[in-house]
Protein backbone atom coordinates (compact mmCIF):
# COMPACT_ATOMS: atom_id res chain seq x y z
CA UNK A 1 0.00 0.00 0.00
CA UNK A 2 1.67 3.58 -0.79
CA UNK A 3 1.94 6.45 1.95
CA UNK A 4 -1.05 7.97 -0.03
CA UNK A 5 -3.54 5.31 0.19
CA UNK A 6 -2.54 4.63 3.56
CA UNK A 7 -3.00 7.95 4.61
CA UNK A 8 -6.26 7.60 3.17
CA UNK A 9 -6.96 4.76 5.17
CA UNK A 10 -6.16 6.15 8.10
CA UNK A 11 -8.14 9.09 7.79
CA UNK A 12 -11.72 7.26 7.37
CA UNK A 13 -10.12 5.24 10.39
CA UNK A 14 -10.21 8.33 12.04
CA UNK A 15 -13.53 9.45 10.88
CA UNK A 16 -15.51 6.59 11.59
CA UNK A 17 -15.07 6.65 14.80
CA UNK A 18 -16.48 9.99 15.32
CA UNK A 19 -13.51 12.34 16.61
CA UNK A 20 -15.79 15.09 18.48
CA UNK A 21 -17.50 12.54 20.01
CA UNK A 22 -15.04 10.58 21.07
CA UNK A 23 -12.99 13.52 22.57
CA UNK A 24 -16.60 14.84 24.34
CA UNK A 25 -16.97 11.07 26.07
CA UNK A 26 -12.63 11.43 26.47
CA UNK A 27 -13.23 14.88 28.85
CA UNK A 28 -16.73 13.72 30.43
CA UNK A 29 -14.46 10.87 32.24
CA UNK A 30 -12.10 13.16 33.51
CA UNK A 31 -14.99 15.21 34.24
CA UNK A 32 -16.15 12.41 36.60
CA UNK A 33 -12.64 12.10 38.22
CA UNK A 34 -12.14 15.71 38.80
CA UNK A 35 -15.33 16.59 40.74
CA UNK A 36 -14.46 13.44 42.70
CA UNK A 37 -11.39 14.48 43.82
CA UNK A 38 -10.34 17.46 41.94
CA UNK A 39 -6.70 18.08 40.63
CA UNK A 40 -5.30 15.70 42.42
CA UNK A 41 -7.47 13.13 40.12
CA UNK A 42 -4.79 13.76 37.34
CA UNK A 43 -2.15 12.49 39.47
CA UNK A 44 -3.54 9.07 39.29
CA UNK A 45 -2.35 6.75 36.61
CA UNK A 46 -5.52 4.99 36.85
CA UNK A 47 -7.32 7.86 35.83
CA UNK A 48 -5.80 8.14 32.53
CA UNK A 49 -6.09 4.22 31.76
CA UNK A 50 -10.21 4.79 32.62
CA UNK A 51 -10.30 7.72 29.76
CA UNK A 52 -8.09 5.31 27.21
CA UNK A 53 -10.22 2.49 27.92
CA UNK A 54 -13.58 4.53 28.32
CA UNK A 55 -12.94 6.25 24.96
CA UNK A 56 -11.68 3.05 22.86
CA UNK A 57 -14.75 0.87 23.68
CA UNK A 58 -17.05 3.80 22.71
CA UNK A 59 -15.08 4.27 19.67
CA UNK A 60 -15.88 0.99 18.95
CA UNK A 61 -19.21 1.26 19.54
CA UNK A 62 -19.56 4.19 16.68
CA UNK A 63 -17.71 1.59 14.52
CA UNK A 64 -19.56 -1.01 14.95
CA UNK A 65 -22.53 1.36 14.99
CA UNK A 66 -21.93 2.22 11.61
CA UNK A 67 -21.68 -1.59 10.41
CA UNK A 68 -24.78 -2.31 11.56
CA UNK A 69 -26.31 0.94 9.63
CA UNK A 70 -24.79 0.86 6.06
CA UNK A 71 -28.34 0.42 4.52
CA UNK A 72 -30.04 3.01 6.52
CA UNK A 73 -27.06 5.30 5.75
CA UNK A 74 -26.70 5.38 2.52
CA UNK A 75 -30.35 7.20 3.11
CA UNK A 76 -29.83 9.44 6.47
CA UNK A 77 -26.25 9.78 6.17
CA UNK A 78 -24.60 8.94 2.69
CA UNK A 79 -21.21 10.29 3.43
CA UNK A 80 -20.42 8.11 6.15
CA UNK A 81 -17.23 5.97 5.43
CA UNK A 82 -18.81 2.41 4.77
CA UNK A 83 -22.26 4.36 3.18
CA UNK A 84 -19.84 5.90 0.64
CA UNK A 85 -17.79 2.73 0.43
CA UNK A 86 -14.95 4.36 1.68
CA UNK A 87 -14.40 1.15 3.75
CA UNK A 88 -15.23 -2.37 3.62
CA UNK A 89 -17.96 -3.90 6.31
CA UNK A 90 -15.31 -6.70 7.08
CA UNK A 91 -12.24 -3.92 7.54
CA UNK A 92 -15.35 -2.13 10.43
CA UNK A 93 -15.91 -5.16 12.03
CA UNK A 94 -11.43 -6.03 12.44
CA UNK A 95 -11.25 -2.08 13.39
CA UNK A 96 -14.41 -2.71 16.03
CA UNK A 97 -12.84 -5.64 17.14
CA UNK A 98 -9.39 -4.17 17.38
CA UNK A 99 -10.19 -1.04 19.48
CA UNK A 100 -12.52 -3.46 21.94
CA UNK A 101 -9.72 -5.16 22.68
CA UNK A 102 -7.58 -2.71 22.90
CA UNK A 103 -10.08 -0.76 25.22
CA UNK A 104 -10.76 -4.41 27.46
CA UNK A 105 -7.01 -4.53 28.11
CA UNK A 106 -6.44 -0.84 29.06
CA UNK A 107 -9.30 -1.54 32.05
CA UNK A 108 -7.59 -4.79 33.09
CA UNK A 109 -4.79 -2.12 33.91
CA UNK A 110 -6.89 -0.71 36.72
CA UNK A 111 -8.92 -3.23 38.53
CA UNK A 112 -11.42 -6.30 37.83
CA UNK A 113 -14.41 -4.60 37.99
CA UNK A 114 -13.07 -2.13 35.62
CA UNK A 115 -12.45 -5.29 33.28
CA UNK A 116 -15.71 -6.55 33.71
CA UNK A 117 -17.45 -3.13 33.34
CA UNK A 118 -15.73 -2.62 30.02
CA UNK A 119 -16.33 -5.94 28.93
CA UNK A 120 -20.21 -5.65 29.66
CA UNK A 121 -20.07 -2.03 28.11
CA UNK A 122 -18.89 -3.23 24.94
CA UNK A 123 -21.47 -6.28 24.91
CA UNK A 124 -24.59 -3.70 25.35
CA UNK A 125 -23.43 -1.30 22.99
CA UNK A 126 -23.09 -3.76 20.51
CA UNK A 127 -26.51 -5.07 21.27
CA UNK A 128 -27.42 -1.36 20.82
CA UNK A 129 -26.54 -1.22 17.18
CA UNK A 130 -27.60 -4.74 16.70
CA UNK A 131 -31.02 -4.76 18.14
CA UNK A 132 -31.91 -1.94 21.11
CA UNK A 133 -31.08 1.26 18.65
CA UNK A 134 -34.39 0.40 16.97
CA UNK A 135 -36.75 -0.41 19.53
CA UNK A 136 -38.51 2.66 20.21
CA UNK A 137 -37.19 4.33 23.82
CA UNK A 138 -35.45 1.54 24.49
CA UNK A 139 -32.46 2.12 22.12
CA UNK A 140 -32.37 6.01 23.36
CA UNK A 141 -32.52 4.99 27.28
CA UNK A 142 -29.32 2.15 26.43
CA UNK A 143 -27.15 4.73 24.82
CA UNK A 144 -27.91 7.66 27.37
CA UNK A 145 -27.49 4.93 30.28
CA UNK A 146 -23.98 3.87 28.67
CA UNK A 147 -22.87 7.58 28.49
CA UNK A 148 -23.84 8.93 31.93
CA UNK A 149 -22.50 6.20 33.29
CA UNK A 150 -18.76 6.78 31.77
CA UNK A 151 -18.40 10.06 34.10
CA UNK A 152 -18.72 7.15 37.19
CA UNK A 153 -16.10 5.06 35.27
CA UNK A 154 -12.83 7.31 36.37
CA UNK A 155 -14.01 8.18 39.87
CA UNK A 156 -14.38 4.25 40.50
CA UNK A 157 -10.32 3.83 39.44
CA UNK A 158 -9.83 6.34 42.78
CA UNK A 159 -11.75 4.73 44.92
CA UNK A 160 -15.02 6.66 45.53
CA UNK A 161 -18.28 8.01 43.91
CA UNK A 162 -18.52 11.20 46.15
CA UNK A 163 -20.38 14.49 44.10
CA UNK A 164 -20.45 12.42 40.61
CA UNK A 165 -24.29 12.03 41.17
CA UNK A 166 -25.34 15.04 39.59
CA UNK A 167 -23.34 15.17 36.55
CA UNK A 168 -24.36 11.50 35.87
CA UNK A 169 -27.77 12.83 35.99
CA UNK A 170 -27.43 15.31 33.80
CA UNK A 171 -25.55 13.86 31.12
CA UNK A 172 -28.41 10.73 31.17
CA UNK A 173 -31.14 13.22 30.34
CA UNK A 174 -29.35 15.70 28.08
CA UNK A 175 -28.13 12.51 26.33
CA UNK A 176 -31.70 11.75 26.15
CA UNK A 177 -32.96 13.99 24.78
CA UNK A 178 -30.30 14.58 22.12
CA UNK A 179 -31.11 10.71 20.79
CA UNK A 180 -34.94 11.46 20.45
CA UNK A 181 -33.57 14.17 18.37
CA UNK A 182 -31.62 11.76 16.11
CA UNK A 183 -34.12 9.82 15.67
CA UNK A 184 -36.12 12.83 14.46
CA UNK A 185 -33.36 13.14 11.75
CA UNK A 186 -33.05 10.00 11.06
CA UNK A 187 -37.07 8.83 10.01
CA UNK A 188 -36.70 8.53 6.85
CA UNK A 189 -33.69 5.80 6.57
CA UNK A 190 -35.09 4.02 10.23
CA UNK A 191 -38.59 3.70 8.87
CA UNK A 192 -37.18 2.47 5.56
CA UNK A 193 -34.68 0.29 7.51
CA UNK A 194 -37.41 -1.20 9.27
CA UNK A 195 -36.61 0.19 12.64
CA UNK A 196 -39.47 1.49 15.42
CA UNK A 197 -37.95 4.15 16.79
CA UNK A 198 -39.89 6.58 19.00
CA UNK A 199 -40.58 9.24 15.97
CA UNK A 200 -42.15 6.57 13.84
CA UNK A 201 -43.95 4.99 16.57
CA UNK A 202 -45.81 7.92 17.69
CA UNK A 203 -44.81 10.68 15.05
CA UNK A 204 -43.12 13.98 14.87
CA UNK A 205 -45.16 16.56 17.09
CA UNK A 206 -45.08 14.07 19.99
CA UNK A 207 -41.97 13.28 19.72
CA UNK A 208 -41.04 17.31 20.07
CA UNK A 209 -43.65 17.76 22.90
CA UNK A 210 -41.05 14.87 24.63
CA UNK A 211 -38.15 16.33 23.46
CA UNK A 212 -39.21 19.44 24.75
CA UNK A 213 -40.15 18.30 28.16
CA UNK A 214 -36.87 16.52 28.69
CA UNK A 215 -35.07 19.94 27.59
CA UNK A 216 -36.70 22.30 30.29
CA UNK A 217 -36.79 19.54 32.86
CA UNK A 218 -32.65 19.29 32.33
CA UNK A 219 -32.64 23.41 32.68
CA UNK A 220 -34.32 23.15 35.94
CA UNK A 221 -32.29 20.15 36.91
CA UNK A 222 -28.97 22.86 36.00
CA UNK A 223 -30.03 25.08 38.65
CA UNK A 224 -30.14 22.76 41.73
CA UNK A 225 -26.16 22.08 42.31
CA UNK A 226 -26.31 26.41 42.37
CA UNK A 227 -29.20 26.54 44.60
CA UNK A 228 -28.37 23.90 47.28
CA UNK A 229 -24.75 25.89 47.45
CA UNK A 230 -23.00 23.11 45.74
CA UNK A 231 -22.09 25.00 42.70
CA UNK A 232 -20.93 28.08 42.79
CA UNK A 233 -21.24 31.54 40.73
CA UNK A 234 -19.02 30.21 37.72
CA UNK A 235 -20.98 27.00 37.53
CA UNK A 236 -24.29 29.15 37.34
CA UNK A 237 -22.83 31.55 34.86
CA UNK A 238 -21.61 29.90 32.30
CA UNK A 239 -24.57 26.64 32.30
CA UNK A 240 -27.36 29.19 32.06
CA UNK A 241 -25.91 31.25 29.02
CA UNK A 242 -24.39 28.86 27.30
CA UNK A 243 -25.46 25.25 27.59
CA UNK A 244 -28.73 25.83 28.80
CA UNK A 245 -29.33 28.25 26.03
CA UNK A 246 -28.53 26.07 23.76
CA UNK A 247 -31.36 23.27 24.87
CA UNK A 248 -33.88 26.29 25.00
CA UNK A 249 -32.81 27.27 21.03
CA UNK A 250 -32.78 23.92 20.40
CA UNK A 251 -36.58 23.25 21.54
CA UNK A 252 -37.51 26.34 19.98
CA UNK A 253 -36.19 25.65 16.54
CA UNK A 254 -36.90 22.42 16.66
CA UNK A 255 -40.59 23.33 16.80
CA UNK A 256 -40.19 26.09 13.92
CA UNK A 257 -38.20 24.13 11.67
CA UNK A 258 -39.25 20.40 11.56
CA UNK A 259 -36.82 19.29 8.50
CA UNK A 260 -34.08 16.76 8.56
CA UNK A 261 -31.75 19.24 7.77
CA UNK A 262 -32.62 21.24 10.54
CA UNK A 263 -32.84 18.41 13.22
CA UNK A 264 -29.12 17.43 12.11
CA UNK A 265 -27.76 21.07 12.74
CA UNK A 266 -29.35 21.27 15.91
CA UNK A 267 -27.81 17.62 16.90
CA UNK A 268 -24.58 19.28 15.94
CA UNK A 269 -24.90 22.17 18.05
CA UNK A 270 -26.18 20.10 20.84
CA UNK A 271 -22.54 18.96 20.67
CA UNK A 272 -21.13 22.48 22.25
CA UNK A 273 -23.62 22.49 24.32
CA UNK A 274 -21.70 18.64 25.87
CA UNK A 275 -18.43 20.77 25.65
CA UNK A 276 -20.13 23.62 27.73
CA UNK A 277 -21.98 21.27 30.31
CA UNK A 278 -18.72 19.78 30.99
CA UNK A 279 -16.84 22.80 31.63
CA UNK A 280 -19.93 24.28 33.74
CA UNK A 281 -19.17 21.36 36.19
CA UNK A 282 -15.96 21.59 36.17
CA UNK A 283 -16.22 25.52 36.73
CA UNK A 284 -18.68 24.35 39.26
CA UNK A 285 -15.63 23.63 41.80
CA UNK A 286 -14.32 27.05 42.12
CA UNK A 287 -15.71 28.71 44.58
Amino acid sequence: MSLSLMSVKLQVLGEIVRPSNVVLFFLAILLGAFVTAGVEAFREAKVWWAALSGTLVGAAANVINDVMDIEIDRINKPKRPLARGALTAQEARWYWLALSILGILAAACISTLHLAVAIGATAVLYGYSAWFKHIALLGNIVVSAIVSLGLMYAALAIGHLHDVWFPVLFCFFFNLGREILKDLEDTEGDKAGGAKTLPIKIGTVKTLYIISVIYIGVVMLSLLPYLQGIYGKWYLATVIFTTDAIMLYTVVRAWQVRTKENFYKLNSLLKWAMLTGIIAIALGQVP
